[in-house]
């Protein structure tokens, strides 16, 4: 085969890949995990959900989307990043991703001064009417208190489609547990 030949067979080869790929979305990226944040950052990771339950007691037996037993479902992935980037400076994020589209949700990021126990630093992802897309991050650069250690905590509330088990088409996620839903939370490993 010459040189011509093997050049259009490259050529009709990359069009062919180009154009049957014209009606699919865009890939999705990959889940949040703790292998985004960098090595010397602490990291939160929180993926406690739910599905049924949220808007009543349940029936014997399950129901429709938002009745039944309140069943754990581990669906909604968020993972924080914490930092110092100096003495007072430093940098937090978050990431995270649902298997299917965020109905409505809010995700905080929040660093805990472990000096006082209090929270000067809060971060929001607010999405009160929803998300085209099923994942979504946020970041901010931090002033800090000189010789203060911090911890980082990631928390939220939230619904957003699922793929259907018999547990209800719509998982939730929220800040408290309230009896045997969980709660979407977590804190970085330690202050520092």
């Amino acid at each position: 085969m010459g040189k011509a030949s093997a050049r259009g067979m490259l050529v009709l080869a990359l069009t062919g890949a180009t154009l049957s790929m014209g009606g699919h979305a865009a890939a999705q990226p990959d889940p949040p995990s703790a292998d985004d944040c960098p090595s010397r950052f602490q990291v939160a990771y929180a993926n406690s959900s739910y599905a049924g339950g949220a808007s009543g007691p349940g029936k014997p037996g399950g129901g429709p989307a938002g009745t039944g037993a309140a069943r754990k479902v581990n669906e909604i992935r968020g993972v924080g990043c914490y930092g110092r980037t100096g003495a007072t400076t430093g940098r937090i994020t978050l990431k995270w991703s649902t298997p299917g589209k965020l109905y409505e949700g809010i995700m905080y990021y929040q660093l805990l001064d472990c000096s006082t126990r209090k929270y000067p630093v809060t971060q929001s992802l607010q999405y009160p009417n929803g998300s085209k897309q099923n994942y979504g991050s946020g970041s901010a650069n931090v002033t800090l208190t000189r010789g203060h250690k911090y911890q980082l905590r990631i928390t939220g509330s939230g619904s957003f489609a699922r793929t259907v088990d018999g547990a209800g088409a719509i998982g939730y996620y929220r800040t408290v547990k309230v009896g045997d839903t969980p709660a979407w939370m977590d804190f970085s490993s330690s202050c520092m």
